[in-house]
Parts: structure tokens; sequence; C-alpha cells
């Protein structure tokens, strides 16, 4: 297993490990921390960093 080697990568990997800990324990502002790097992937997505 390699990691991530984008930003895009990184976002999204935060995004489903900050997701799957958050169902188990209640994380301060876990919706708009999920936002934000679901956002941060869509962006850096599309400008391919």
């Amino acid at each position: 297993m390699s990691l991530p080697q984008t930003i895009s990568g990184w976002c999204m990997w935060l995004y489903f490990l900050w997701v799957g800990i958050g169902a188990f324990v209640a994380l301060p502002l876990a919706g708009v921390i999920a936002g934000i790097l679901a956002l941060g992937y869509a962006i850096f997505s599309l400008l391919g960093k």
C-alpha cells in the first residue's frame, strides 16, 4: 500500500478516515470538516494537483 501522491488524494484519504472515525466517536464539527475535505478533493482533482 502506498501513500497518495496528490493533494486531492490526501483529501480523499482524510475524508474517509474522518467519516469512518466519526461513525464511532462523536467528533466536533464533523460535518463541517467532512465538507471541507470533500470540497478540497473536488477542487484539487479538477485542477490536477
